[in-house]
């Protein structure tokens, strides 16, 4: 718009300026055409000629002697003559020009002066005239020169002006002819610009008319319905899509409301399809009156007509409803995984309970008096039913991994102690097999790291177990390696067996998967176990990996991060994961509510050995009946019982107020998925003892739950505890070298003393518990129970206690380290002096 304004502007002025100039030539042409030089120079010269005329005309006069009238009228009728030319001179305006010269001008003025003093003289009577002829005859002679030189002045005057005119119109002209030609040039531009942008035009609007027919193509075959309404809602345009989808023609559509015409709704949308953000969900009715769900996105536009809301519609109905399907599907898998998750649940129960009975039996004949061929039969027994076992809880932790429910349980521990430990349980089936298990040296830092141990044994004796399995005549190396540090702490199992092809490296770990070779063929195992050592090693976040080559052996690597969340990386002296957590524990009277009768009697016999009470309960009512009117330290409350299950018995004698209301109830049971444990736990069950139960398992539940109840239940569980287990120390004696003892007693003894530094207000108490939870399990394995019993108490009391109280505690435990302490070095140190 602004170079079409500019534009047109220029050619305005270019036009505007010839035409001035046109003018101003008219102008002078005019002038020239009604003055032309000669007719001026001829006036000029004529009024000479007029004096000359008079002069003689004088001379005539005078030289009459009869009829001197006549002579006179012809002087008069010369002067006339003469006073008109030089009237013509001093009045025209075409010598206005001549007159602006001072010198003409004088030479004028002197003529128009003489020729007014006449004037009186000529118009009065002959007789005057006649007197005066003489002097009239010299002074016109006289005033001829005057005329003549005023004529010459002229004549040269206009000879310089009509130069000067021509050369102006020269000018004139030549400034019209460039402009002309300027213009006619601007013009050509003009035309040539008006051509392209005609061509351009013609372009666009062919590529517009393309784009519409691009556009209309696309819009008729569109799939989804395309509808443009106006601010009204009336229906402008509708494609065939539209037509496919509601039924109604577009002759009948155009113009109608779209609201009562398609959408049931429509009034509810009106602000979504105003703004023309995003899109909706809504219910549109087809012409038949049915309803359907569509998507529905609008845009707003501009037309000639004003605002219109373009508006597309798809028919969602497929997409509904295969969502729905894949809804129905979900809940179905999640239904499926329930019922998975309840099967396993009940395969857990209904295995484990007999496993319970048949395990808990056998171990009960170890301590009377068996031939060996007595003994040769219950350890086959046994050890099937180990395998049993082994195979039920692999599916059970596959299940567990798969949902990560697996439970870890982080600690600080001794790897090499464990290491250890597991060669040493592993070596009687190397050498059935004609093998030998090295270790390779460890490093003393790996004496303090921190996992979990028990999935780390898992995984480990897995290893080993497949080595030792696979490997004949051979050797099994276990090497741990920590040079990175220990948040990249290695494992390396490394046989010289019959190796693995590399296409089944990453097979071997997948769920019931097994090598088919001439020993697997000779092999036994549900082909789980490499698949649960993966993902645990994923759990504790490392990896799990192997590396072989037929005929030459197999390596399988464990990279686990292991320092110490905190603390220094420098090695330290730990007590060995080997040694049990659960301390001997004080006489106790323990509640078992068990309707197997097998499983009572094995729980039976395990209580009495450690030396507890035991009253019996043969179903949940009766538990609850029991626990009102007798006060016990444990509850052992098996889950699944007719009737009154545990759950309902354990919230019954929390509910019910009786004598045990506040005990700790233990759930035995073989359900142990993670969904069941919180069960418990709401119901008032403060840990899970998981069958088949042991002495050792039932030993450590009974610990953890005094250690978890409260402080009056503490107290009087351990109302008779003794300063010192002597017998538990012997057996640990016996069991352990006196130098690998007595560095253990030195780090608990530093451990303690550091624990009671930071036993004050200003510490976190947080840390505190934890701390003090930790060391109640190192003073049970030397057998402290008033220090263990203090311990725990101060585990749940820290937390909570005023400054005051931190103050009073620190002071009571430093008393009960104290007698610890001295009753330790009295029992570790006779030995040493009744050497010397």
């Amino acid at each position: 718009m602004v170079r079409r304004g500019l534009t047109a502007f220029v050619v305005s002025l270019f036009v505007t300026t010839i035409g001035v100039l046109v003018m101003d030539v008219s102008k002078q042409m005019e002038w020239l055409s009604n003055s032309s030089s000669d007719n001026m120079q001829w006036t000029l010269g004529q009024a000479e000629t007029e004096l000359s005329a008079l002069e003689l005309a004088t001379y005539a006069a005078m030289a009459e002697d009869g009829n001197i009238s006549a002579g006179l009228e012809e002087v008069r009728l010369r002067f006339n003559i003469f006073y008109s030319r030089i009237q013509t001179i001093t009045d025209s305006s075409v010598f206005r020009g001549l007159r602006s010269d001072p010198e003409v001008q004088a030479q004028l003025d002197e003529v128009l002066r003489w020729r007014d003093a006449w004037v009186p003289v000529i118009d009065g009577p002959d007789t005057r005239l006649d007197a005066q002829l003489p002097r009239l005859q010299a002074e016109s002679a006289a005033m001829r020169g005057v005329a003549r030189k005023t004529a010459l002045d002229g004549i040269a005057f206009y000879a310089r002006f009509d130069d000067t005119r021509r050369t102006s119109i020269f000018s004139t002209l030549l400034r019209i002819g460039v402009l002309t030609v300027a213009l006619v040039a601007l013009l050509l531009v003009l035309i040539l610009m008006l051509v392209r942008l005609g061509r351009q035009r013609e372009l666009s609007a062919q590529s517009n008319r393309e784009m519409r027919e691009r556009l209309e193509t696309i819009i008729s075959t569109s799939l989804d319905a395309i509808l443009v309404v106006d601010r009204t809602g009336r229906i402008i345009e509708y494609n065939g899509a539209a037509e496919r989808i509601f039924g109604h023609r577009r002759d009948r559509a155009i113009g109608a409301d779209m609201a009562a015409l398609l959408l049931p709704h429509g009034a509810a949308l009106a602000p979504f399809l105003a703004t023309g953000s995003g899109t909706r969900q809504a219910e549109a009715r087809r012409r038949d009156g049915s309803l359907f769900p569509v998507e529905v996105s609008s845009a707003r536009a501009h037309s000639p007509g004003g605002e219109i809301f373009v508006i597309f519609l798809r028919d969602i109905s497929t997409r509904v409803s295969d969502e729905e399907a894949l809804r129905e599907a979900r809940d179905h898998a999640i239904a499926g995984e329930r019922q998975k998750a309840e099967l396993l649940a009940v395969m857990s129960h209904e295995m484990r309970t007999p496993l319970n009975g048949m395990l808990g039996s056998l171990e009960l004949f170890e301590g009377d008096n068996l031939n060996a061929r007595q003994k040769r039969f219950l350890r086959i027994v046994r050890n099937s039913g180990k395998v049993l076992l082994n195979h039920v809880n692999d599916v059970l932790d596959i299940s567990r991994l798969d949902a990560g429910k697996m439970t870890l349980r982080k600690r600080r521990f001794d790897l090499v102690a464990l290491i250890e430990e597991i060669v040493e349980n592993q070596t009687e089936r190397a050498r059935a097999q004609g093998n030998r298990i090295v270790l390779a040296p460890s490093d003393p830092a790996l004496h303090a790291v921190y996992s979990d141990p028990d999935r780390l044994r898992q995984i480990l004796l897995n290893l080993v177990g497949n080595a030792v399995k696979f490997t004949r005549d051979g050797t099994i190396t276990l090497e741990v390696d920590c040079d990175g540090g220990l948040d990249a702490v290695e494992f390396r199992v490394i046989d010289t067996g019959i190796g693995i092809p590399e296409a089944d490296l990453e097979r071997v770990f997948g769920d019931f998967e097994t090598i088919d070779s001439s020993y697997a063929r000779r092999t036994t195992g549900t082909g789980l176990g490499l698949g649960i050592s993966r993902r645990l090693a994923r759990a504790l976040g490392g990896d799990l990996g192997a590396e072989s080559e037929p005929g030459q052996g197999s390596v399988f690597w464990l990279h686990l991060p292991m320092a110490l969340p905190g603390e220094s990386h420098a090695p330290q002296t730990a007590a060995p994961v080997g040694m049990p957590e659960a301390e001997r524990l004080p006489p106790l009277r323990v509640l078992v509510v068990e309707d197997n009768e097998i499983n009572r009697l094995v729980a039976r016999e395990f209580l009495h050995r450690g030396g507890h009470k035991v009253t019996e309960a043969p179903g949940g009512a009766e538990g609850v009946a029991e626990a009102a009117k007798t006060r016990f330290d444990v509850i052992l409350m098996d889950i699944s019982m007719p009737g009154m299950n545990g759950i309902e018995a354990a919230r019954a004698i929390r509910e019910g107020g009786g004598l045990s209301a506040d005990v700790p109830i233990v759930a035995t049971t073989a359900h142990a998925l993670a969904e069941e444990r919180h069960a418990f736990e709401e119901a008032g069950m403060i840990g899970v003892l998981v069958k088949p139960i042991s002495a050792a398992s039932v030993r450590e539940a009974l610990a953890e739950a005094l250690s978890r109840k409260s402080l009056s239940v503490g107290e009087a569980a351990t109302r008779d505890a003794p300063v010192l287990d002597r017998a538990h120390l012997a057996e640990l004696q016996a069991d352990l070298p006196g130098a690998r003892l007595a560095a253990l007693l030195a780090t608990f003894r530093a451990e303690m003393t550091s624990f009671l530094e930071r036993l004050v207000p200003e510490t976190d108490r947080a840390a505190l518990a934890a701390e003090a939870h930790r060391m109640a399990g190192s003073a049970g394995v030397f057998g402290a129970m008033q220090l263990t019993q203090r311990l725990r108490e101060a585990q749940v009391f820290v937390p909570e206690a005023s400054p005051d109280e931190v103050t009073e505690l620190r002071t009571a435990l430093s008393a009960c380290w104290s007698a610890a302490e001295t009753a330790l070095r009295d029992v570790t140190e006779a030995p040493q002096r009744r050497a010397v």
